[in-house]
């Protein structure tokens, strides 16, 4: 009986043995032939990842691009910056310049904020006033000559007449001569000289300046030239025009004169 049990049991191991190969094999092959449908169904997602990174690298370039455009445009934003102040240094040098023939005057600067362009009212707008001890009858210039007297002030800001205003009188003489007379606006960027005698002697181009007469325009500031010299018929006068030196349209900064006795004059 023990012999039958073992002999059972002996055949049952070689039964296991077999089938256990058997299996074996089988799944070999069955792994086999399952390992190119697997790499197959990974494609689509291996392609996935791919077109992601992709699209992720370009979108990253398409930000960075427009990070360096921006850097660009502020530098360039800086640089046209840099080079407005390097012409606005050139431009307060060349005001201050006229400083040299100021003795006994305050000076201070300030920026024109409206200029008016009528020609029946010439006038320009300016960002000092009471605050900054500015008063009428106080005389404006630029880095060329006189642009024109303040006539109004607010605590802020005050209003200059220019010289080319139909109401505005300068007492003035021709450099070259000394000849005197009066240089009134024409409204129109223009000046007119009166009161200068037909045998007067007068060039075009002749530089006309303040003369000092009146006690508000100091006197030896460049203030005109001479364009063009007419004769009238039964007039005593010679008909003279001028043009403005002082950039009336053009500046931007000017320099405003106080009249003060320095102390030790």
């Amino acid at each position: 009986m023990q012999f039958v049990v073992a002999f059972i049991f002996a055949i049952a191991l070689m039964a296991a043995d077999h089938y256990g190969h058997l299996l074996g094999s089988v799944r070999s092959a069955l792994l086999t032939t399952l390992n190119p449908i697997e790499h197959l169904a990974q494609i689509p997602s291996q392609l996935y990842e791919t077109v992601t990174q992709d699209f992720t690298s370009i979108d990253e370039l398409r930000q960075e691009n427009q990070k360096l455009k921006t850097e660009l445009l502020l530098i360039k934003a800086k640089m046209q910056q840099h080079a407005n102040m390097e012409l606005e240094i050139e431009r307060l040098q060349a005001l201050l310049g006229t400083t040299g023939k100021i003795r006994n005057q305050n000076v201070q600067i300030a920026t024109i904020t409206f200029f008016s362009s009528n020609p029946l009212s010439q006038f320009l707008s300016l960002n000092k006033g009471q605050l900054d001890n500015i008063r009428p009858h106080q005389v404006v210039i630029d880095d060329q000559g006189i642009m024109g007297q303040i006539i109004d002030t607010t605590p802020t800001s005050s209003r200059v007449l220019l010289i080319s205003d139909p109401d505005h009188q300068l007492p003035v003489r021709i450099q070259r001569t000394g000849q005197r007379g009066i240089l009134t606006g024409t409204g129109h960027d223009q000046l007119t000289l009166r009161f200068i005698p037909k045998n007067s002697s007068l060039q075009i181009g002749d530089i006309i300046e303040s003369s000092g007469m009146g006690g508000i325009f100091p006197e030896g500031y460049p203030a005109a030239k001479i364009t063009q010299i007419n004769e009238l018929k039964e007039e005593p006068y010679l008909e003279v025009l001028a043009e403005p030196i002082a950039k009336l349209r053009q500046a931007h900064k000017v320099l405003i004169l106080s009249r003060q006795e320095v102390a030790n004059d």
